[in-house]
């Protein structure tokens, strides 16, 4: 590689690495400019000096070309982030890889994290279902008041019985009729 390459290549990739979130490159041809490096000093260590970054950071970019072709394609076209690539790369399987990548895809950084748990921790399970149930829309908890009522203890027997009659506990039975006398007076 000639000086004046090398320079440019330094330059480029320093500026790619600093602390801006928006990178101009994507990751796989960041990876790559890298690996010219690698080549060029003989080893990660030596690029991660010359760049003024840490030895992690350039091998886990340097990591990323080893993932599956399809893998890396779809972390160069931006529909799958860096930190979910890391994270696929951990997952030993290529097929799998590239199987939770495609389930991935496009989604936001905190679903792909839960998807790629869930590839790790059960790889033998299929990840359709998981990642509608991931994706559906959690319902918000009811709020629920509690109203302290005083019973004599006759009254909260004749409640108790009812409800042991009816099969369900006192305070659903109260509950029940609650609702059955809102509902009578419209409300």
């Amino acid at each position: 590689m000639k000086n004046a390459e090398e320079e440019r290549l330094l330059a480029d990739l320093y500026t790619q690495l600093g602390g801006s979130k928006t990178k101009r490159d994507d990751w796989i041809t960041i990876a790559k400019k890298c690996e010219r490096l690698r080549k060029e000093y003989g080893s990660p260590k030596k690029v991660a000096e010359k760049l003024q970054r840490s030895y992690q950071l350039v091998r886990s970019i340097l990591s990323l070309l080893r993932l599956p072709e399809e893998v890396q394609q779809l972390l160069k076209n931006r529909k799958i982030g860096y930190d979910a690539a890391q994270r696929l790369s951990t997952i030993g399987n290529p097929a799998k890889q590239i199987e939770v990548a495609r389930t991935i895809a496009e989604l936001p950084s905190h679903k792909a994290r839960e998807i790629i748990y869930y590839a790790k921790v059960s790889p033998h399970r299929g990840l359709g279902n998981y990642r509608e149930r991931v994706l559906t829309p959690k319902k918000k908890p009811e709020k629920i008041y509690v109203a302290v009522i005083p019973l004599t203890k006759d009254s909260y027997k004749k409640l108790n019985d009812a409800g042991k009659k009816e099969g369900i506990s006192l305070e659903k039975l109260i509950l029940n009729i609650v609702g059955d006398w809102m509902e009578r007076r419209g409300g």
